[in-house]
């Protein structure tokens, strides 16, 4: 993925609408329905969930570090080996709340995302020493996985966990 401002909002864009495409292709019925299998992830709202989540992540990391702070990456308390057990903890935190409800987030959070990337130019979004905390990753980087690349993965999981075929 080229992580240039425009690449990034428009693949960011593009993403996200065939994910809420998805979503909004689905039977009512079949929103809140149970994923088949033991994943992480038990249904579309676990996963809109998972979205919000890392977009909260980001913006922290974001704001930490303009600040000239080295945020705690992924999280505090965890590290990239502990990935499995942040994601889990970050899906129990959302169980109380609708999916209506967090698709007005993941909305909101997206649009702060793209807001985020317009901010800075093609040089801070590509370069990987741009900034200390990003640690030789470029800041793009970030707003991919966080963005578009995770909402191809979401469709992937909706798609899976439904048994939708190919509808990803």
């Amino acid at each position: 993925m080229e992580l240039s401002r425009a690449a990034l909002i428009s693949g960011n864009d593009a993403e996200f609408s065939a994910l809420l495409e998805l979503i909004g292709g689905l039977p009512p019925e079949r929103l809140d329905e149970d994923f088949a299998g033991t994943a992480r992830d038990r249904n579309v709202r676990d996963v809109i969930a998972h979205l919000h989540a890392w977009h909260i992540l980001l913006e922290k990391w974001c704001a930490d570090g303009e600040v000239g702070g080295m945020p705690a990456i992924p999280a505090e308390g965890y590290t990239w080996q502990r990935l499995a057990e942040l994601n889990e903890e970050l899906r129990l935190q959302w169980q109380d709340t609708s999916l209506p409800e967090l698709l007005a987030l993941l909305r909101a959070s997206h649009e702060s995302l793209q807001a985020m990337v317009a901010l800075h130019t093609d040089a801070e979004l590509e370069g990987p020493t741009s900034y200390a905390w990003t640690q030789g990753s470029p800041l793009g980087e970030f707003a991919w996985e966080c963005g578009g690349n995770h909402y191809a993965w979401a469709r992937t999981t909706i798609t899976a966990g439904l048994a939708l075929g190919g509808r990803a």
